[in-house]
């Protein structure tokens, strides 16, 4: 058996180390091939793996500069000023408490304007002051009748009548102004704030705690024209402009408001706190031609001599006619 292998070999040996050499190349090529297959892939993987760590940097980048870039957003909140506006809003309803009270009746029948002002110069004087003092220094007229006409001045410069009397007439804010910077502490003065609406007077001083006096209607009731005259110039003599006094005319002191109601110290009523409809209110204030009045901080620098009352400028006008002479004494006493 042997020797059969034996001699199969030897016959054989030839094509067998031929078929084996080819054998080990077969082998040796496809272990290259596998080799370069394995070196490929391991070649993509480490460069996906590169790329997917790149992609997820720019992404770790992408999502931790934006707070860099969003800083300057916590800068404009220190610029802007909101905290200024809410103070500026008025309250919805506002009642200064300690204003003084007193009720025309059994004091001056048609001084309304006069004993309004009392209220506002306690207000801030925090003493007594005598109604003589404030009638003192108002000027106070009748009309007369020059070359036929009944004539008299205009309410805004002297009060027509006398506020003892009860037919007489009344006055309006601009003389009760300069009366009360006669009387006021010097740094407070009386302004006339004739025009502005009731509602924008009640929301901006009476959060500020300051009363403001208002001219409307005795328990605002309707107003109608009652008598006139011819306005006199400043020499005392009749125009031809003609005047109409509204009947029911009246001064009374604002001292607080709600979204239905306006406070009054009435001095018709016989008691603080006197309320009327917003509405009825505005109606009336503006038949009266928006005539009102309010004390305010006197500025820096103001000469307190600006405000004196027009009466003493005319003091020189003693020299007229000798009806007027009792009258500029009588103011001066």
């Amino acid at each position: 058996m042997l020797q059969q292998i034996k001699a199969f070999f030897t016959r054989y040996r030839t094509p067998l180390i031929a078929f084996g050499c080819v054998a080990v190349g077969l082998l040796i090529a496809a272990a290259v091939m596998g080799m370069r297959a394995a070196r490929g892939y391991w070649s993509n993987l480490g460069n996906s793996s590169e790329s997917q760590t790149a992609e997820t940097l720019e992404a770790v980048v992408i999502l931790t500069e934006p707070p860099t870039t969003e800083a300057p957003t916590t800068e404009p909140p220190t610029t802007e000023p909101p905290t200024t506006e809410p103070p500026t809003e008025p309250p919805a309803e506002c009642k200064i408490e300690d204003v003084p009270y007193y009720s025309q009746h059994g004091l001056l029948p048609t001084g309304c304007e006069l004993v309004s002002a009392k209220m506002l110069l306690e207000y801030y004087t925090k003493t007594e002051v005598d109604i003589q003092d404030i009638i003192d220094r108002m000027d106070c007229q009748y009309p007369t009748t020059i070359d036929g006409k009944d004539c008299a001045p205009h309410p805004s410069e002297a009060f027509i009548g006398s506020p003892w009397d009860p037919t007489a007439f009344g006055c309006f804010s601009p003389i009760i102004c300069d009366m009360m910077n006669d009387l006021l502490p010097k740094n407070w003065m009386a302004v006339d704030t004739t025009g502005t609406p009731i509602a924008e007077l009640a929301e901006t001083y009476i959060p500020q705690g300051r009363p403001v006096l208002i001219w409307a209607t005795i328990s605002m009731v309707q107003s109608f024209p009652h008598m006139g005259w011819y306005l006199t110039d400043t020499k005392g003599q009749p125009t031809d402009e003609w005047y109409d006094w509204l009947a029911n005319e009246h001064c009374l002191v604002l001292i607080g408001y709600d979204e239905e109601y306006y406070y009054f110290n009435d001095p018709y009523a016989y008691g603080t706190g006197t309320r009327y409809s917003r509405e009825l209110v505005e109606t009336r204030c503006e038949e009266m031609d928006r005539y009102s009045a309010v004390v305010i901080p006197r500025p820096e620098g103001e000469q307190v001599e600006t405000y004196v009352a027009p009466r003493e400028t005319t003091e020189p006008e003693a020299t007229e006619p000798e009806a007027t002479e009792p009258e500029a004494t009588e103011e001066s006493s």
